[in-house]
């Protein structure tokens, strides 16, 4: 048995950045709003104030799941972050977050390098250590990025999305038979390891395997479990464009309906924190088949597909 996610602490910042902002700078004309716009339907973006520091933009992630349950038995803390460079070197940023908590004497990991697939290769990492450290039984796992100290256009993939600011935190325990990672997979495609200084030849080479590659690795997860899509009731997406669901859904017959596609429009891409996001509304707006299994997905330049299967459990018969 996994570790199962208790909860999720979500903080979206209130200000929105619309397409037509980050564009302005850009000089791109018309024409690529209106892919962003009517194509990707995306309106816009959440982004931290400028003189926001990104430990206060995690602590409100972590109070809000610290509100409704107690962090006093965390045995492992877990940060995930896309972008490489975040605060100055000697900030100590994760020493921070841990003195706010009450959490310094807590063993804490930093997870990177897959970009936004990270946070699933965090969970990839929690599988394999918690067989050898059986005394892991509750962890707390951050994940979290904001793009408020660079020039807004750096938030910008072409004919893609825009990135957005945002941070989750996450109580996972092994003690929970509710959404419980049953199993977790990244797959990997180092032709395209030049992530966001690729050239134009290689984006366009990217995005031509792109859902192939999302195809693939649900595939690969779902074989290890005996399992094939027809046994999955939803799925939780990364949300760097609605295009690229619909294509997938039109491949592989897995219908919209099945893919929570809401926060797409209203919010975008907010780095590896989308499925989490994503099964945290699915969660509130009883979107979810409590008896049913997720696969949450999330995607990095690089390339890094990842992959988590959910069993969702813990309804009695009726």
């Amino acid at each position: 048995m996994g570790f199962g996610i208790v909860d999720i602490g979500v903080y979206l910042p209130e200000q929105i950045q619309q397409p037509e902002e980050v564009l302005a700078a850009m000089e791109l004309g018309k024409g690529e709003l209106q892919f962003l716009r009517k194509y990707h339907r995306l309106e816009g973006v959440p982004v931290t104030e400028s003189d926001q520091m990104l430990d206060d933009t995690i602590a409100q992630a972590v109070e809000r799941l610290q509100s409704r349950h107690s962090l006093s038995e965390i045995d492992l803390v877990l940060y995930v972050h896309s972008f490489q460079v975040q605060t100055p070197s000697d900030y100590r940023l994760g020493q921070r977050i841990l003195c706010r908590f009450g959490l310094e004497d807590v063993p804490f990991y930093g997870i990177s390098q897959m970009n936004c697939a990270s946070s699933i290769a965090a969970l990839q990492w929690l599988e394999r250590i918690s067989r050898t450290q059986p005394h892991i039984r509750n962890v707390l796992l951050i994940c979290a990025d904001q793009f408020n100290f660079l020039p807004p256009e750096w938030r910008y993939l072409r004919k893609s999305a825009i990135l957005g600011d945002s941070a989750v935190a996450v109580l996972l325990s092994r003690e929970s038979r509710q959404h419980v990672v049953q199993a977790s997979h990244v797959l990997r495609d180092t032709r395209f390891h030049t992530g966001y200084h690729a050239t134009a030849d290689e984006i366009s080479a990217f995005n031509r395997l792109y859902v192939d590659h999302i195809i693939q690795g649900m595939e690969e997860l779902l074989s290890m479990q005996g399992l094939s899509f027809e046994d999955v009731n939803h799925i939780f997406p990364h949300n760097v464009n609605w295009t690229t669901w619909k294509e997938f859904s039109r491949r592989t017959g897995v219908g919209l309906d099945r893919i929570y596609l809401d926060n797409i429009q209203r919010i975008g891409h907010t780095f590896s924190n989308d499925p989490f996001i994503n099964l945290s509304s699915g969660l509130e707006q009883d979107w979810v088949c409590m008896k049913g299994r997720s696969i949450m997905v999330s995607i990095g330049l690089g390339s890094f597909f990842g992959f988590a299967l959910v069993e969702h459990g813990g309804c009695e018969e009726e």
